[in-house]
């Protein structure tokens, strides 16, 4: 992962036959944070537990935190679940306030 994300290429060595391939194109990442819940008193890295080597090669990073809300994640279940259960797709018409 480090050499295609800094040298845009990547090395392949299988066979008996070595070959090195451009590889120009976007990485797109994701991350659960440790324990599944994302601690404001530690750092990105302490969070996800990525390298800095690594996680310095991105250009951009956006972190996206779910505020829990029990009554709102137990309407949300409940809307989502009624969607695709057989008896609740009469049930499922409308949306849902978030």
């Amino acid at each position: 992962l480090h050499e295609v994300m800094e040298q845009q290429t990547v090395s392949i060595a299988k066979a008996g036959i070595v070959c090195t391939l451009n590889a120009r194109t976007s990485i797109l990442a994701s991350a659960n944070p440790v324990g599944s819940r994302y601690d404001t008193s530690k750092s990105v890295v302490a969070n996800i537990n990525l390298l800095p080597t690594i996680l310095s090669r991105f250009d951009l990073i956006y972190l996206i935190l779910d505020n829990p809300n029990e009554s709102h994640d137990r309407r949300l279940a409940k809307h989502l679940i009624s969607m695709y259960a057989k008896e609740g797709k009469e049930k499922a018409k409308g949306t849902i306030p978030i």
